[in-house]
């Protein structure tokens, strides 16, 4: 009884942590395709008229651009994605 009941929980932490990690990839997923989404002119940056569709992104635009160069490269939006 007490190894079926040990079993029942290691298998019932087991699927828990595999559950825990696939958001992890499908957020991953969903930026680079909001990315690609916002990147209108397929440049690989993000320009403030590009970011002014989203209102959330604009509105942080200037704290993302962390080399100032006044576009969001796709490392920089994915840092924004992950907050």
């Amino acid at each position: 009884m007490f190894r079926l009941i040990t079993l029942l929980a290691a298998t019932l932490l087991s699927v828990g942590a595999m559950a825990q990690e696939q958001p992890k990839r499908d957020t991953t997923m969903k930026s680079t395709a909001t990315f690609d989404s916002l990147d209108k002119n397929a440049d690989s940056q993000i320009s403030k008229t590009e970011a002014a569709s989203d209102k959330n992104l604009s509105d942080t635009f200037a704290s993302l651009d962390t080399n100032g160069d006044g576009y969001l490269s796709k490392s920089e939006y994915m840092a924004h994605d992950k907050t």
